[in-house]
């Protein structure tokens, strides 16, 4: 089942606190209407009872979609620079849910889950999407790798590449403002380069061998490989109830008539 917890959130526009139903986790078979809010990413947003304003909540949560093999552990963006400690203990909880710890019936269940970790709106949107088209999402972080290469100027440090749209046969690639998840720049290319990279696997093989197998499937796995490893004393990081403080995203006006 999808489990929700009523949680106080400070508005980062007046300071007051309004009430949110905070997801804990999110059962995609049973409740799809969570994965298209989600994907429309209108999820866990909603406007200040006192100013009106409208701001979003981080995602910290484990979303489940059996019918896509998808299990995810979902972090806010700012958690992203400690991804090794994250993604130590997504695999720990993986096994102790569905993996070698867990019961029988459990394990069952969990035959042929991928499971993956995430930080921020827009890469568990974008995982939830690759899933959705069929795509392998390790050859798809090998594409922005590609574009990133052919880029002459890429924003690395102010933004985040994501899949955001698959139009004929044209993959719609867009830059993501990492503070408000708004598209800077848009990159299209033909999905004929997905096959090409699968296609010359000598060329790609170091590169995938970094991100094969891991839990932590992304572009900035690699952008940040020489980042130094986080300290021991930091909190564990799978998604519990009441686990932590939830965060507001960057604010958004609320539309008037």
């Amino acid at each position: 089942m999808s489990v929700f917890r009523t949680t106080k959130i400070p508005c980062p526009a007046c300071g007051g606190e309004a009430a949110f139903d905070l997801v804990h986790s999110v059962n995609a078979d049973r409740r799809a209407d969570l994965r298209e809010a989600i994907l429309a990413a209108t999820f866990q947003q909603q406007p200040c009872s006192g100013c009106g304003v409208e701001f979003r909540v981080e995602p910290e949560f484990t979303y489940l979609n059996l019918g896509r093999n998808q299990w995810i552990a979902a972090w806010p963006r700012s958690s992203l620079p400690d991804w090794r400690q994250y993604e130590g203990e997504a695999r720990e909880s993986f096994e102790t849910a569905f993996g070698g710890e867990a019961p029988p019936g459990a394990q069952e269940m969990g035959k042929g889950l991928i499971p993956r970790i995430t930080f921020g709106w827009a890469a568990l949107r974008e995982k939830i999407f690759v899933r959705e088209a069929e795509l392998d999402d390790v050859t798809v972080e090998l594409a922005k790798t590609a574009l990133i290469r052919s880029s002459p100027t890429p924003p690395v440090m102010t933004a985040e590449l994501r899949l955001l749209a698959i139009e004929g046969e044209e993959l719609v690639f867009g830059w993501i403002d990492s503070n408000d998840e708004k598209g800077l720049e848009l990159n299209r290319v033909n999905r004929a380069l997905l096959t090409e990279i699968e296609a010359d696997a000598a060329a790609w093989e170091a590169l995938r061998t970094q991100m094969s197998g891991a839990l932590f499937v992304d572009i900035n796995r690699l952008l940040l490989a020489e980042a130094p490893e986080p300290a021991a004393a930091r909190p564990k990081a799978s998604p519990k109830k009441g686990a932590s403080k939830a965060k507001a995203a960057p604010v958004r006006k609320k539309k008037r008539k």
